[in-house]
């Protein structure tokens, strides 16, 4: 027989002490847990809870241990024993409020269906009885026919012999109603009895009912906490998706600004890069002229070309002069407003400061969005410190 596993420090008080009790009694059977499992129709597993406190056994396991202890000590389990079990199993499972009641409905179910075992072993008892008086009450019958039968055959007898018949038959009427007294008396016991067995299938009803009700209102019970921690989860998940959100947005919030500031480092680049080539032009026909006035050659006069009236400027050869970007701004204003920013910024580029000045002008029929537009453009190029005194003099200019 192995030896059993110690109590858990972590076991409560109350079923410390109960696991201790049935430990006593386990030992003393002197048989390992897996065969007394077998014996009891338990599970080893269960049966190792009970004796560690883990579990609070039912009544009847308690009550079935003592019978065995019992049966093997040979010697009859004390009332103050099992006073003293049943104060510890009633604090043991009082310890849990949640199944005080259920408990209490168990032990009172046990103890009804006791009574209605203890009242059908009556009952088969006095069918028994009844059974056996009235084989008796019949055997009786039966000679005291014969013996009518015998008297009336034999009446011409002598009368001594009637006589001791006569005795004979009366003893026999006593003997039948005393027994049919008997047999009346055990018809009241049996009804009293199935009336008992009745009320006690009755009263294990109700609390089977009663036990059912407890133990529905336990699940609802541990239905609702389960709810409100899943709605608790819920919640806090639904937090922190809509935190990982906000993060997420502030995150694209700025890659799109940095693509926009890298747009607009890549546009004034460009910017810069024109202006650049425009200024390295000027600077070359600036020389130019300066030598030919240093230098002057006589050459043929020149075949005179017909004007088209249109000056041949860089922005008027690429179609940007200021004529021409107003055109061009009223279409994208009637088919796709978002290319004015576009033609506002290249006409910039391209033209030379009259003809950003003209081209300010002539745009001042333009709605307001699109004025405000040019001057945001202008606002951000370099050039705009040059063209501005001329576009907009202020006073004592």
């Amino acid at each position: 027989m192995g030896a059993l596993e110690p109590i858990s420090p972590e076991v409560p008080e109350e079923n410390r002490a109960l696991a201790d009790a049935l430990r006593t009694l386990f030992e003393s059977l002197e048989i390992s847990v897996r065969r007394y499992a077998a014996r009891c129709h338990t599970d080893p597993g269960t049966l190792s809870r009970y004796l560690k406190g883990l579990r609070v056994p039912p009544w009847s396991f308690v009550k079935e241990l003592l019978a065995h202890v019992a049966e093997h000590l040979e010697s009859p389990t004390s009332d103050e024993a099992v006073a003293l079990l049943r104060r510890l199993y009633s604090r043991a499972v009082g310890s849990s409020a949640g199944t005080r009641r259920t408990a209490d409905l168990q032990h009172m179910l046990e103890e009804a269906d006791d009574q209605a075992r203890e009242a059908a072993s009556l009952e088969r008892l006095l069918r028994q009885a009844l059974h056996e008086s009235q084989q008796q009450v019949d055997q009786l019958n039966v000679e005291l026919k014969s013996l009518r039968a015998v008297r009336a055959a034999d009446r011409q007898a002598s009368k001594t012999e009637i006589e001791l018949f006569a005795n004979e038959a009366e003893d026999l009427r006593a003997e039948r109603d005393q027994l049919q007294a008997e047999v009346d008396l055990l018809n009241k016991q049996l009804a009293e009895a199935m009336n008992a067995r009745v009320l006690a299938e009755e009263r294990c009803d109700q609390l089977e009912r009663q036990i059912e009700s407890a133990e529905e209102k336990e699940k609802d019970a541990e239905k609702a906490a389960a709810a409100q921690a899943e709605s608790d989860r819920m919640k806090l998940a639904e937090a922190e998706r809509a935190e990982a959100e906000r993060v997420r947005r502030r995150a694209q919030e700025a890659a799109d600004k940095a693509v926009r500031d890298f747009q607009a480092a890549q546009e004034r680049i460009t910017r810069l890069q024109s202006e650049l080539a425009v200024v390295r032009q000027k600077s070359s026909d600036s020389v130019s002229l300066r030598n030919e006035r240093e230098n002057p050659v006589v050459s043929p006069k020149p075949t005179p070309v017909p004007q088209s009236g249109r000056p041949n400027t860089l922005a008027a050869r690429l179609g940007y002069d200021p004529s021409q970007v107003l055109r061009r701004v009223d279409a994208a204003h009637k088919a796709d407003p978002g290319e004015i920013r576009d033609i506002l910024q290249r006409a910039f580029d391209l033209q030379s400061a009259d003809e950003v000045q003209k081209t300010q002008l002539l745009l001042q029929s333009m709605p307001e969005f699109v004025r405000r537009m040019f001057e945001d453009v202008a606002s951000r190029s370099i050039r705009w410190s040059a063209v501005e005194p001329k576009a907009h003099p202020g006073p004592g200019r």
